[in-house]
């Protein structure tokens, strides 16, 4: 009966007393923090004490558990460790599209697009100051404004380039100072893995430095993904990325070590082992260094690269005003050549396709017999045929067939045929054609008044002839024409007629006096109509005469100058390669690149459609053809500029006919074995053994660049330093091929100073669609990579804004939860305030009870 004392009820009363005393120690402690960065508010853990069992003395079978008072058992943290692990996860995210995005947004300043001082309108600038020259070759300050204006892209370039490696090595230095702070913090952890580990052992609850471990773990996870364990003793075991970093009181630092290539760069060690990140700040610093800034560095790198290619292959191959050949580069970049294993970025053919002969002309083509022969022209026509010496002609009929054609008197040098050939690799189809023994460049085929050669479908060109019919005012006498001529190859000629006019004369005569006293021109009687042509040597063209005429002859005869369809000769394959061993032009033939195939029809392609095929396949390799058509072939941005990333194969007679390889020791010979398969290029080539079966062609090579580097070209790039000292020394004619047997140009003149040919090259380079693996031009090139950045820029700034409101959304239910409420706070107060004012009461209320009973109880009578 003794727990019935009053004593017990005191103690129990004291307990309240101590129990919410403690309790107002927490509300102090929590409101003391409320403005704490990291802090989670606490609760005090109140439960009852033990109770004790007891019997009364009027039910003594009936035991009953009195309550003894409350004790603090635990004064806890209010987290939610779910609302920790989507934080830090967040938080990773927001931070690294924090540090790319404000990168890019730099970047984007420094471009200054659009403005005047950006490179696209730099470029602008370089491409339009070309058309300066083309008015006035002779113009020296033009030729100069060429020079600056390349000088100013060149440096504008370059200085963006810079800009780009020094925020490279500032982002290089951010990532060491980080993998300190990053060392600092995972030491602090130690230290409060240590001190946990002895309040856990001392049954006590480390709740402030646990808030100190979960605030370095937030400030951790901006860096780059964490993930750690809470193992028994209360010790952290955390990995940062995909290493290991602390095991309870065991500290794995991050260690920043140089590569052993490229400027010093760093890269994250933990042990011997790399650290691999998928997300923080650290990462995208990682990602801006190694690849997004790179990237740009090698569009610039590109742009130098194959503008410098391109001009170059273009200025070279000219002559100045002066008619001297300069031979030289536009543009110097060193690529930085190795000397076992360079990459090869181009290859020329020693082929120059020009000024050879034509026997064979394609009209309608890829269609069946039948409907070639029944094809029928609806209107009556004329052709003429001139081969230099003689004039024939053929009449058309309306309604005439094209197989009633094939059976007409043609000259005795050119027949109509219909053939096939292989316009897909599966399948073959009829093309109708003309073969000549001569050489088509050299012939006219004149379609008078008519449609017929289009109808037949042959390419038709207009030229224009000094033409007369009306002798009628023509008085009797002499009268003397003198012809001033421009032959092709640039030479001065002058020739002199001397007309007999008498009673009898007719254009038959006049005829015959222009053909036995001049050489290049010829008089052609044509529909009761005498016409003036100017010979091959002219080009069958006027504008290479000038003609003086004092008596005026011309102003009688009422001459005029008339323009006449006539065929177009076409330097197809078919002609280009003929007499090559087992050539057939009615075979089609196929290069495959990787394991794409390109078919080639002979009968109707010509380089330029070649090049076309090839770049429509979108292999990765670029065609091109210089102005001496060499053939060309680049790699591409997606292979390294390495055209060794490829397998090229098809014909020998082909790569032997376009300059590529030589295969009996005569470079100026091109039979090689049209049915022989051949490799030119493989990805198991050795650069030695490859360099010897090229050796005809001319190869620019450069280093091949480690992965995370961009190739260095612009640093080096610059404007020829002839150009820089003479301006005057700048190309502008590309000469003259002349004509040679087996298409390949070996002599070229120059034609003068108006002929501007170089110019316009240059010129027009800008919209060769050389970039991006064939598919942008330079004109192009640069508004592509500014979108590109603007969205990039813009994708990373939604990703950020995106991962910055939930990140708000995490942190708000967060601080929700963790959060400390003054309101709370203060409600919490006063119910403990009122509950010890109460359990105080008691004891006071005990305390007159026990007085009672000492000082009164058992008195009696006084």
């Amino acid at each position: 009966m003794a727990n019935l004392s009053l004593f017990g009820t005191l103690n129990t009363a004291l307990l309240g007393v101590y129990t919410h005393k403690l309790a107002m120690n927490v509300v102090g402690h929590n409101i003391a923090n409320a403005n704490t960065d990291g802090y989670s508010r606490q609760r005090p853990v109140i439960e009852p004490t033990p109770p004790i069992p007891l019997t009364t003395l009027t039910q003594p079978s009936i035991p009953l558990m009195l309550g003894t008072g409350s004790q603090v058992k635990n004064i806890e943290r209010v987290r939610d460790m779910f609302l920790d692990l989507q934080f830090r996860q967040v938080s990773g995210r927001y931070s690294y599209w924090n540090s790319v995005f404000s990168n890019l947004h730099f970047f984007e300043q420094l471009l200054a697009e659009p403005g005047n001082s950006g490179i696209r309108n730099l470029y602008d600038a370089f491409a339009l100051s070309f058309e300066e020259v083309m008015t006035d070759p002779l113009n020296v300050a033009a030729k100069r404004q060429i020079v600056s204006r390349a000088e100013e892209l060149v440096n504008g370039i370059k200085d963006l380039y810079g800009r780009l490696e020094q925020l490279r090595e500032d982002i290089n230095k951010e990532i060491l100072l980080l993998a300190d702070k990053i060392n600092q913090l995972v030491s602090r952890l130690r230290q409060i893995n240590e001190q946990v580990r002895i309040a856990i052992a001392l049954k006590t609850t480390p709740n402030d430095l646990l808030d100190e471990r979960d605030r370095i773990l937030d400030e951790l996870a901006s860096y780059g993904n964490i993930s750690y364990r809470e193992t028994e003793d209360g010790q952290t075991i955390l990995m940062f990325g995909d290493q290991i970093v602390l095991s309870g009181s065991v500290q794995n630092p991050v260690r920043a070590l140089e590569r052993p290539y490229g400027k010093g760069f760093y890269e994250l060690f933990v042990g011997l082992t790399k650290v691999n990140l998928l997300d923080g700040k650290v990462k995208a610093l990682i990602d801006l260094r190694d690849s997004i800034i790179v990237k740009y560095m090698l569009y610039l790198d590109e742009f130098a690269l194959n503008l410098t290619d391109k001009l170059n292959l273009i200025h070279r191959s000219g002559f100045d005003a002066a008619g001297k050949t300069t031979n030289l580069n536009f543009f110097t970049l060193n690529p930085a050549l190795e000397t076992n294993d360079p990459a090869i970025f181009r290859i020329a053919g020693s082929r120059r396709m020009l000024a050879g002969p034509i026997y064979a002309a394609t009209g309608m083509n890829n269609r069946s017999e039948d409907e070639i022969r029944s094809t029928v022209l609806t209107q009556a026509g004329r052709l003429y045929f001139f081969d230099g010496n003689s004039l024939d002609q053929l009449d058309v009929s309306a309604g005439t067939t094209v197989d009633d054609l094939l059976g007409m008197g043609w000259p005795s040098w050119l027949r109509l045929n219909v053939g096939t050939h292989q316009s897909t690799p599966s399948s073959s189809a009829y093309r109708l054609y003309f073969e000549s023994d001569v050489n088509l460049n050299e012939t006219l085929i004149i379609d008078a008044n008519s449609n017929v050669l289009k109808t037949l479908g042959f390419e038709t060109q207009q030229r224009t002839f000094v033409t007369f019919s009306d002798l009628s005012k023509l008085s009797e006498g002499t009268y003397t024409l003198t012809f001033n001529e421009t032959l092709s190859d640039g030479s001065k000629v002058r020739e002199t007629l001397n007309l007999s006019i008498g009673p009898g004369t007719t254009l038959e005569t006049i005829r015959d006096q222009v053909n036995s006293q001049l050489t290049n021109i010829k008089a052609l009687l044509l529909n009761d109509t005498l016409v003036l042509v100017p010979m091959k040597d002219l080009e069958f063209d006027w504008s290479r005469v000038q003609i003086e005429d004092e008596l005026g002859f011309l102003t009688r005869v009422k001459a005029e100058n008339k323009t006449f369809d006539v065929l177009k000769p076409s330097a197809t394959l078919e002609n280009i390669f003929r007499g090559s061993l087992n050539f057939d032009p009615s075979t089609g033939y196929q290069l495959y690149i990787g394991n794409t195939p390109i078919h080639i029809d002979p009968t109707v392609d010509t380089l330029e459609t070649l090049v076309e095929k090839i770049n429509q396949a979108g292999t990765g390799v670029i065609a091109d053809l210089t102005p001496k058509n060499e053939f060309v072939l680049r790699a591409g941005r997606s292979f390294e500029f390495d055209l060794r990333s490829f397998n090229i194969t098809g014909p020998k007679g082909l790569f032997e006919a376009l300059g590529f390889v030589d295969t009996d020791g005569d470079p100026t010979s091109f039979s090689a074995d049209w049915n022989e398969e051949y490799t030119l290029i493989s990805r198991s080539d050795d650069f030695s053994s490859l360099r010897v079966r090229l050796n005809v062609s001319e190869l620019f090579t450069i280093n091949k660049r480690e992965r995370t580097e961009p190739f260095y070209f612009v640093p080096s790039w610059d404007v020829s330093s002839a150009l820089k000292a003479n301006a005057e020394v700048l190309a502008i004619d590309g000469g003259k091929a002349l004509f040679n047997d087996n298409w390949n140009a070996l002599s070229f003149q120059p034609v003068g100073s108006n002929n501007v040919d170089i110019i316009r090259y240059l010129r027009d380079a800008r919209y060769a669609k050389l970039l991006s693996d064939g598919k942008e031009s330079f004109f192009e090139y640069f508004g592509g990579v500014i979108a590109e950045l603007g969205v990039e820029s813009e994708t990373a700034q939604k990703m950020r804004d995106n991962s910055e409101t939930l990140k708000l959304e995490i942190d708000q239910e967060r601080e929700r939860v963790k959060g400390v409420s003054l309101d709370e706070e203060m409600a919490n107060m006063i119910k403990y305030q009122h509950a010890f004012a109460a359990a105080a009461r008691v004891i006071t209320a005990v305390d007159e009870m026990i007085g009672r009973v000492i000082d009164k109880l058992g008195v009696v009578g006084r």
